[in-house]
């Protein structure tokens, strides 16, 4: 083993995360397979299980909380879901995410804000939801008529809604609105069909540049420099007072 790979795993060992090692091919295709079947539940839900969620989570589940606190929560969550990510947890992901916005000159507060909080309602993955109703790509359910807004249709559950039913009433609209609809498949042209004026100038100012950097960032090997104490003071005024989480 390399001295600089030394030195990465045993920063990550003293900061509390779990490395897993995967080299058995066999064990490849074992994750591999089991984020297969995750997605593929994710893609079944229909309308009674996106009611069922909503209302599952009405109320909240860890009380009132800190923002900031729920980054070691964060820290503990992995999304099986994801299996080319290499077992990293969703924290490793936040900070590679805004590490590629900072890198690339990125600037505005709140895509920044979103690059922090976006993946908040992953979270759920420290309890015993279904890893199906927390990660996934996200389409509609049901037919609706064109330009009738995203707002008013029903797309599958995940982190996304959850994470949008806490911060909703904490954050500008937009950036709740990126929050609710970050992991939604803009590439359907069922979905771009849906667009009110809104989500078309939501898309083009903070979507397309926020999901750039969300999903071209993910790596097993750019363990980024950035640590979240370095934006802890943009979280801390944004949520300068306990919420419902």
């Amino acid at each position: 083993m390399g001295a600089a790979k030394q030195l990465a795993q045993g920063v990550l060992v003293r900061s509390g995360y779990e490395l897993q090692r995967v080299e058995d091919a066999r064990e490849k295709q074992r994750l591999r397979a089991h984020a297969s079947s995750i997605v593929e539940r994710h893609r079944r839900q229909t309308l009674d299980d996106v009611n069922g969620l909503n209302a599952k989570y009405r109320g909240p589940i860890f009380g009132r909380v800190r923002v900031w606190d729920l980054f070691p929560v964060l820290a503990r969550c992995i999304d099986p879901s994801d299996p080319e990510f290499g077992c990293v947890s969703q924290l490793t992901h936040t900070l590679q995410v805004i590490e590629g916005m900072r890198d690339d000159g990125v600037s505005d507060s709140d895509l920044l804000l979103c690059a922090l909080i976006h993946d908040l309602g992953k979270v759920l993955l420290a309890g015993d939801e279904d890893p199906a109703n927390v990660g996934g790509l996200n389409a509609p359910i049901g037919v609706f008529e064109d330009g009738v807004g995203f707002d008013n249709c029903v797309f599958q559950w995940n982190h996304d809604e959850f994470a949008y039913s806490r911060f909703r009433h904490h954050v500008p609209d937009h950036v709740a609105w990126l929050i609710r609809y970050h992991s939604a498949r803009f590439e359907l042209a069922e979905v771009q069909r849906l667009m009110d004026d809104r989500d078309k100038l939501y898309t083009e100012r903070y979507y397309r540049a926020f999901s750039r950097h969300d999903f071209s960032t993910k790596s097993i090997f750019g363990l980024p420099n950035t640590r979240i104490e370095d934006y802890r003071e943009l979280i801390e005024s944004a949520f300068p007072h306990p919420i419902q989480f």
